[in-house]
């Protein structure tokens, strides 16, 4: 999936878990983390490239990596960073949860052992780049719109009440 779908995708999952501002902007960026970490990690290589073909949709892409973290962010995470640290840290894992499930419906899939380049699950429902991902994406959005549009507009609401006092 291209990072635009992941971004969506992210979002819609922090405005239907009502995540606050914080928590929705750490989800857009968790978004996409798997595949930043990926190239990061690939970039420390003389082929990077190469790389990155083999490092890609490995241990950043296993979802029990994301599951466990969203379960740290929401257990251990003191009750003071309820404001700021909380949303944050529940947003970026929600974020790469979300991608490692987008990833999922792609020919390539993800890895079902964290360290396993052989067990991969896949829906194979489309191909990234293709006609298919822009019409799931699509989807995406007109579903966030259908359901999710009261949460939004009434985010927008607390965010301008709190910026500008109206």
């Amino acid at each position: 999936m291209r990072w635009v779908t992941h971004q969506v995708g992210a979002l819609g999952a922090a405005i239907w878990l009502q995540l606050p501002l914080a928590g929705l902007a750490a989800a857009w960026v968790g978004g996409i983390l798997p595949d930043v970490f990926d190239q990061k990690l690939a970039g420390l290589f003389a082929n990077r490239q190469k790389a990155f073909n083999r490092i890609h949709r490995g241990f950043t892409h296993w979802p029990g990596l994301w599951l466990a973290l969203v379960f740290a962010a929401v257990l251990l995470v003191p009750r003071e960073g309820e404001y700021l640290l909380r949303p944050v840290c529940v947003g970026l894992a929600v974020g790469g949860l979300s991608h490692v499930v987008l990833d999922m419906l792609t020919p390539q899939g993800i890895p079902l052992l964290p360290f396993s380049r052989r067990n991969r699950f896949s829906l194979k429902l489309c191909k990234t780049g293709s006609f298919g991902e822009y019409a799931f994406l699509a989807t995406m959005i007109v579903c966030m719109w259908i359901f999710l549009r009261e949460e939004v507009y009434s985010e927008a609401h607390r965010i301008v009440r709190t910026f500008w006092g109206a």
